[in-house]
């Protein structure tokens, strides 16, 4: 059985948690989530099936667009609002950060936080926070596409509303700090929601106690192959559909110009799975039967 679930999960559960939850209740051995989303953060969390966890460099590899809220005037250990703050500001005006959030697009330089998966000398450097401790972390460069602000709540301690489009890697906490420290402000982020991962949208996913607490089976959730945005192969002779759903690597009657590039496989109308193309084999990579 193989197959995709778009989950929305809700904050204070981790990534991992949830799969262990599904996997519990379905007793599914091969299943893993394709991109964490920090314990705070809520939203669209992707998890695969089978032999669909073999997408994983594909979909981590897709543009996120993430809803973050964040607070100025208020720092934290974190970088969020599960964190202890270390720092008020007096000056919380946000006089100037239109223009300062133009120096955040494009390739930047993000610090890992301390509170982060990240090993340090083969320890999590956020078991090396618990313990009062901070290490140095090399910057990482990180590529944020845009950000926009939907809106401003002004207060004592005011907070953005901003969209933000942005590659793996990114840590959006960090850019709020960022964005805070660079204004005089300090800043923390307040609340998360991924609401894209390349074309898939938090409106097409389900919620993870709608799935836990039903009868239905795990497939009836699973995304239509077809709703994954891929460059289109289709097959031509029922011997070549045949090949590819039971996994055999299929001859095509033409090479195409991609190599090792993920594809979506159809025939008759029918999207049959995904599969990785170089010229003119086509190898299967995850389809409903095999």
């Amino acid at each position: 059985m193989n197959g995709i679930i778009n989950i929305i999960k809700p904050p204070l559960l981790t990534s991992f948690k949830t799969v262990e939850l599904l996997k519990r209740k379905y007793r599914i051995q091969h299943i893993g989530h394709l991109g964490v989303l920090d314990p705070i953060a809520t939203g669209l969390l992707q998890i695969a099936i089978g032999d669909a966890t073999k997408l994983f460099d594909y979909f981590t590899n897709q543009e996120r667009l993430y809803r973050v809220e964040a607070v100025f005037g208020i720092s934290t250990n974190t970088q969020d609002a599960a964190g202890i703050p270390t720092k008020f500001s007096e000056n919380t005006s946000l006089d100037g950060l239109n223009d300062l959030l133009k120096d955040f697009i494009g390739e930047i330089l993000q610090i890992p936080p301390m509170y982060s998966t990240i090993r340090y000398k083969g320890k999590k450097l956020y078991e090396i926070a618990r313990e009062g401790k901070e290490v140095p972390r090399n910057p990482r460069k990180v590529i944020i596409k845009d950000i926009k602000i939907l809106d401003v709540e002004e207060g004592q301690y005011p907070r953005v509303t901003m969209d933000v489009v942005c590659h793996r890697g990114t840590y959006i906490r960090t850019l709020c700090y960022d964005i805070g420290e660079r204004l005089g402000t300090g800043a923390h982020m307040f609340s998360l929601i991924r609401m894209k991962v390349g074309g898939i949208s938090v409106a097409q996913a389900y919620p993870i106690s709608r799935i836990l607490e039903g009868k239905d089976p795990i497939n009836r959730y699973f995304m239509p192959w077809e709703e994954i945005e891929l460059k289109k192969v289709e097959l031509i002779t029922k011997i070549q559909k045949d090949q590819f759903v039971t996994g055999k690597p299929v001859q095509l009657y033409r090479p195409f110009p991609f190599r090792k590039e993920f594809v979506s496989v159809w025939y008759d109308g029918k999207c049959l799975g995904v599969g990785n193309i170089s010229q003119d084999i086509l190898l299967p990579i995850v389809t409903e039967r095999n």
